[in-house]
């Protein structure tokens, strides 16, 4: 997916809802704008919006010195998220379609994501969004490949949200899937970490693995051979997000994007109202 000038304001937007993360000192605010605004008239448009946006938080990080700006909002997520997953773990379990329900919940926890900029409340937005329809859903297509023994790739986002990503790994492991999640290999907005993966209980579930880099998505030219070597050998491949979409969308292989459409153009790329739940095949 190739960014437009629209993305250029979010880059800003990004930028300084970070930098207001870390300190409330508006003079290191100007700052790290004066110097997202520099690398901006330079810019490359012509590359995905989740490379274009990297830039702005590394950009804070060398400014403050803060590595990992979201590193207590993380805690915080997972903490919120995990008291939610024993009552969502029931629903799906008595409801009439566990799938479509545990896809939902996984879709509902894509609200979780702070570099998007959007206020949201876990308890409250996670329970709206399980009762909404798909506008995309691809649902059947992937129950008739949802056999076991399937070799599934799960590419992870955010913290909190993964809480929520257990929960539908427990019910493709119940189909007799072979899952492996993965994380990102250092931090990068609230995305999940190895740390995450762990606090959770994702590794106590399936593999975990990580990308190779510390990228909002897949940024291709810094993954690992591990996760280069997973992505290629994977029956279905479940895509997460945002970020992943952004940057997985013209690659090879049975891709499934499961994500909330958050900003106006990825909502107008797979075609559906801002704020829509999404699970398409790349192949839809």
């Amino acid at each position: 997916m190739k960014a437009e000038v629209d993305c250029i304001p979010c880059m800003f937007r990004q930028a300084l809802n970070t930098a207001r993360v870390v300190t409330s000192d508006e003079d290191v605010h100007r700052r790290i704008l004066a110097q997202v605004a520099e690398r901006v008239i330079d810019l490359d448009i012509d590359q995905t919006p989740a490379a274009m946006s990297q830039p702005a938080y590394k950009i804070v990080s060398e400014v403050t010195g803060v590595v990992d700006p979201y590193k207590k909002a993380k805690q915080e997520s997972n903490e919120a998220a995990m008291q939610l997953s024993e009552e969502f773990e029931e629903w799906i379990e008595q409801t009439d379609d566990s799938l479509d329900a545990a896809l939902h919940i996984a879709a509902a926890g894509n609200v979780i994501d702070l570099g998007a900029g959007h206020k949201f409340d876990i308890e409250r937005d996670v329970r709206e969004l399980m009762e909404r329809p798909f506008a995309i859903s691809s649902i059947d297509k992937f129950r008739e490949e949802l056999k076991p023994g399937c070799k599934i790739l799960y590419l992870g986002d955010n913290a909190g949200e993964i809480v929520f990503d257990c929960l539908l790994v427990k019910l493709l492991l119940q189909y007799g899937a072979n899952v492996t999640f993965t994380v990102k290999s250092g931090p990068i907005i609230n995305d999940a970490t190895m740390k995450d993966a762990k606090t959770v209980g994702m590794t106590d579930l399936v593999p975990v693995i990580e990308t190779g880099g510390a990228d909002i998505g897949v940024n291709w030219g810094n993954i690992s051979d591990e996760f280069r070597s997973a992505f290629e050998d994977a029956d279905v491949i479940i895509s997460k997000g945002h970020g992943n979409f952004e940057t997985c969308n013209e690659s090879v292989g049975n891709i499934y994007f499961l994500l909330k459409a958050k900003c106006e153009l990825v909502a107008d790329m797979l075609g559906v109202e801002l704020g829509d739940i999404v699970f398409k095949s790349n192949s839809y």
